[in-house]
């Protein structure tokens, strides 16, 4: 006598029955009751996460790898995050093949940039050739530092879901099995869904960024630069511009990034003490994400990945972060105007589109893309330099009254950066800096007097 399926598992692919008995154990024949009457789709179901050709052995292959990535603790696991941002670039297209001829024009436009670069600052240029690269490459190099950026993120997130799970089991002792039930398998679900969401995220950034240098902050090593051909063969067709134009024009902003941080050796710490000053503090909205998961079926994942992709893990943020913010922003801002003063002085009687090209960037970094706000959604930070205009103007301002000298003069400490009160008046910031150094100097005279002549004595009086 054939066996007939249990009622729960009735028009619901094998392999997908036996996948959920493995994942959720005794209460499996719950879980698919609910999915049947839901009219759950695996296919669809694997769709919002990227995954690949159609089939059910592919399907349901990755759906296991999928459900079983998270680890225990809902930390993310990065293995399952790089992955995700392959196929997610993949989404987009085959990623251009990085050919010798790519490189070679790469590195020209490296070094005819540092050419023009080094008669606009006194910073000196990169030893490091300048590399060309496709968009796995680009992941692969920077998913170290977005590492660093997220991971706070979620490990406040798995705080904040485990002290709901306790709450939930000590107020209703009665359901205390089911909550711890629930904990186990949501916890590696939030790691997935969480690394499946940055993945995404990285994967569709490698396909609109430049270079390393886009976000403003150092993602790789101080010094190292780099181009992503097929992005910068798009921007050029895009705005009807020559392609060599367009990738010494690029390479220019790279270049000078590039310098700014290598000879700059305290602005990268600078720029992440002030993102892990906001990581260290984040907590999350616990009433938003109680609300989240009461209304999450957990027999439907997808209800999971809306939940966390809505923005209700963006960060509550207290005063030290608004203030560890607005110094991220201010800097982030410093460095934008700074590269765009330099490369237009650089570049401007050697790139006969110069201006378009500027302006269609400002507009890039203004906007931001998709990608940039998913970022924004999962990590509560905008990368987006908003004050770059009032830098542009604060560092032209001392370009013109002190020269190149006098404006990477400024760079020395950070306690000479001009501040967000500055970028408010950018065109008397100059003359507030020389008042300051004026001011300085009539004290150092004084006090050197006085250690000179402590009693008042006159030098030139014959001795006693």
């Amino acid at each position: 006598m054939t066996e007939q399926p249990s009622a729960s598992g009735r028009d619901l692919p094998p392999e997908f029955v036996e996948l959920i008995r493995n994942w959720f154990g005794p209460r499996a024949d719950e879980v698919l009751e609910a999915l049947r009457e839901a009219g759950v789709d695996p296919t669809a179901l694997l769709g919002a996460a990227g995954a690949g050709p159609p089939g059910a052995a592919n399907i349901f292959n990755q759906l296991n790898q999928f459900l079983r990535s998270g680890s225990p603790d809902g930390a993310i696991n990065w293995d399952f995050a790089l992955d995700a941002a392959r196929k997610a670039s993949l989404t987009k297209g085959a990623d251009p093949v990085v050919a010798a001829a790519h490189t070679a024009q790469t590195h020209d436009a490296f070094n005819l940039a540092d050419l023009w670069l080094d008669q606009a600052t006194e910073f000196p240029a990169n030893s490091a050739p300048g590399q060309a690269l496709s968009a796995a490459a680009w992941i692969e190099a920077t998913l170290p530092r977005w590492r660093q950026l997220t991971t706070p993120v979620a490990q406040s997130l798995t705080k904040a879901l485990t002290w709901l799970m306790d709450q939930h089991a000590d107020e209703h002792p009665g359901a205390a099995d089911f909550t711890r039930d629930a904990s186990k398998n949501m916890l590696p679900l939030v790691g997935s869904l969480f690394g499946l969401q940055l993945g995404m995220a990285l994967g569709h950034l490698s396909r609109e960024v430049f270079g390393y240098t886009d976000t403003g902050l150092p993602l790789v090593e101080p010094g190292a630069r780099a181009l992503l051909p097929g992005t910068v063969a798009a921007f050029a067709r895009d705005l009807q511009l020559p392609e060599s134009e367009v990738r010494i024009f690029l390479a220019a902003r790279e270049s000078a990034h590039a310098r700014l941080f290598q000879r700059v050796t305290w602005l990268s710490d600078h720029l992440y003490g002030a993102v892990e000053t906001y990581a260290s503090g984040i907590t999350i909205d616990l009433k938003r994400l109680e609300t989240m998961v009461s209304e999450i079926d957990p027999a439907d994942p997808e209800s999971l990945r809306r939940a966390i992709s809505s923005g209700v893990l963006a960060p509550l943020l207290t005063e030290r972060q608004r203030s560890a913010l607005r110094r991220l922003e201010t800097a982030l801002a410093l460095v934008e105007g700074w590269v765009e003063v330099v490369t237009g002085e650089a570049l401007h009687q050697n790139l006969p589109n110069l201006g378009r090209l500027q302006e269609m960037t400002r507009r890039r970094r203004a906007e931001g893309g998709p990608a940039e706000h998913t970022l924004a959604t999962l990590v509560g930070l905008e990368l987006r330099p908003r004050r770059a205009r009032q830098a542009r103007e604060l560092w032209q301002a001392v370009t013109d009254h002190g020269g190149g000298e006098a404006r990477e003069a400024i760079w020395a400490h950070p306690d000479l950066l001009p501040t967000s009160e500055d970028l408010d008046q950018p065109s008397a910031f100059w003359d507030r800096r020389r008042a300051v150094q004026e001011a300085d100097a009539a004290m150092d005279a004084e006090i050197a007097a006085f250690l000179d002549h402590p009693e008042g004595a006159d030098p030139d009086a014959p001795a006693a």
